[in-house]
């Protein structure tokens, strides 16, 4: 403990590094430990698991007519369906984020989607609607708690230059994850009823658990330490060495932090390995991160828009086309493949621009998506016309899934690696305490602003929820402002992050 502060001022004071000598470390350092996984299976694991929540809130949105129909309720009862789920979510993920930074993330894993697939199957066979809002709650604990350990699991798979990459594919299985439910749901109402849709659901989540038992090993969790150390040993044996890097060599974040002597707040140092700290001093130390904050209510407010949608999507199209639920799915899904494009687009983007120079690339990118949203979803609820309802919707969902990425990564850089899952967890529950209120707000919204209270010719069916998409679109631009404000605090959180990093080397934890 009482070396510590000597080990930051060292670490302080060589802030200028040799760029070439930098990014030849990184490079080797990156080449260890991206080839001590298989990349392309841990994705694809990590993508299905991440798409569990989102299975399930598609599913409800894909069966919202028949469950409303034979469980007798409205879409205020509805909604409410959802928003029990995420705020049961939002509470159990803080104890689960506190598991993902002390035990082995694989085994918690398993064990978070047996649990999920358990609530699946107890869906199908509800006897009426406060069983099914229970079963519903189960699922939200399972489904939502899985975010902080898939993070942290994320941020030792894959190095930092990597992850906005790794990423954007990861995040893509939340929006294909949604996309198969709706497909899955529609096909399987349609040929059978909703009550097979929750069995088979579960039947797959049983699956993807053995597939995650004999395809994922775990991690490493000291790759930033030595990252990190590795950095340090250079800037002691080369502190007076100052050469720019070739036009051709690639740039990395780390690299650009030391070389622009960006310099971190000193108080915000850590002074000793967090493993072990008290939850509220961990919470006090994660939430006095000022980036972290600004991060965090922007995606909760695009999270917001996008659980509306997800929620009440397909139930405003088919009143507002006259169309049934399959056709109706159809049309969301396709759209929503523009999601998928926007999530694996944007991770690249950010990554390419971050070795160009721009430090402050992953912030960008996700403002200017943002900000995109906005016209795209306005566009889509003013025409009447099924194929420029598709065109718009699927730019507003490429749009909305460009921010997850981005975000993702930028949380895990201004974060220490042995605080991410507690910090994710505590990012997870903020988020969906603010987010559960959305399908209960749209739902109010819709009612109340229902075709009665219309008196205009252009008013129709539909006219409650196009209210309520057009409303809340206010919430993107207030997350566009948001990332406006943290290209002053990033750089600095980044810097502050690394140099916590090289204070003490972690004690030994599975």
């Amino acid at each position: 403990m009482k070396g510590a502060p000597k080990s930051a001022g060292l670490a302080l004071h060589h802030v200028h590094l040799n760029s070439l000598k930098l990014v030849e470390v990184l490079r080797q350092q990156e080449k260890r430990w991206l080839n001590a996984i298989p990349r392309p299976r841990a994705i694809i694991l990590l993508a299905l698991t991440q798409g569990l929540a989102s299975f399930n809130l598609a599913a409800l949105g894909t069966v919202a007519p028949a469950l409303e129909s034979s469980l007798h309720i409205g879409n205020i009862a509805y909604g409410l369906l959802s928003t029990a789920s995420i705020l049961t979510g939002a509470a159990v993920v803080l104890p689960v984020g506190i598991l993902g930074d002390r035990q082995r993330r694989v085994p918690l894993l398993m064990k978070l989607i047996l649990l999920w697939a358990l609530a699946m199957l107890l869906s199908g066979i509800s006897p009426g609607y406060h069983w099914f809002l229970i079963t519903q709650m189960l699922a939200g604990a399972a489904g939502v708690s899985v975010g902080p350990v898939i993070a942290s699991l994320s941020g030792d798979l894959f190095p930092p230059s990597w992850r906005g990459r790794a990423f954007g594919l990861i995040v893509g299985g939340e929006l294909l994850g949604a996309g198969i439910g709706m497909i899955l749901a529609g096909t399987i109402n349609t040929l059978s009823d909703w009550r097979m849709v929750f069995v088979v659901l579960a039947a797959m989540a049983v699956l993807l658990t053995v597939l995650l038992g004999k395809g994922m090993r775990e991690p490493e969790r000291d790759n930033m330490d030595k990252l990190a150390a590795e950095l340090a040993q250079e800037s002691a044996n080369h502190p007076s060495n100052m050469t720019d890097a070739s036009t051709k060599s690639k740039r990395y974040l780390i690299e650009d932090i030391r070389k622009k002597s960006i310099q971190p707040v000193r108080k915000r140092i850590l002074p000793e390995d967090p493993t072990q700290w008290h939850w509220f001093r961990a919470a006090r130390t994660i939430l006095g991160i000022p980036t972290n904050v600004i991060l965090i209510t922007a995606s909760s407010a695009g999270y917001f828009y996008f659980t509306g949608l997800l929620a009440f999507g397909i139930l405003y199209l088919t009143q507002r086309f006259h169309i049934n639920t399959m056709a109706a799915s159809t049309l969301f899904v396709g759209a929503g493949l523009g999601g998928i494009a926007g999530v694996v687009a944007s991770g690249w983007i950010a990554d390419f621009l971050l070795r160009k120079g721009l430090i402050t690339a992953r912030i960008w990118v996700t403002g200017i998506a943002f900000l995109l949203t906005i016209p795209f979803f306005l566009l889509a609820l003013h025409t009447n016309q099924e194929m420029l309802e598709f065109i718009w919707l699927f730019m507003g969902s490429a749009a909305l899934g460009a921010t997850n990425p981005t975000l993702d990564a930028a949380r895990l850089d201004i974060m220490h690696s042995r605080l991410w899952g507690r910090a994710e967890g505590i990012r997870i529950s903020l988020r969906y305490v603010l987010e559960a209120a959305a399908p209960f707000a749209f739902g109010w919204v819709s009612t109340h602003f229902s075709e009665n209270y219309c008196h205009l010719q252009h008013c129709g069916d539909g006219y409650g929820l196009w209210i309520s998409f057009e409303i809340f679109t206010v919430l993107l631009l207030v997350a566009t402002l948001l990332m406006l404000t943290a290209i002053f605090t990033y750089p600095r959180d980044v810097a502050t992050a690394l140099f916590s990093q090289q204070v003490r080397k972690p004690q030994k934890h599975s």
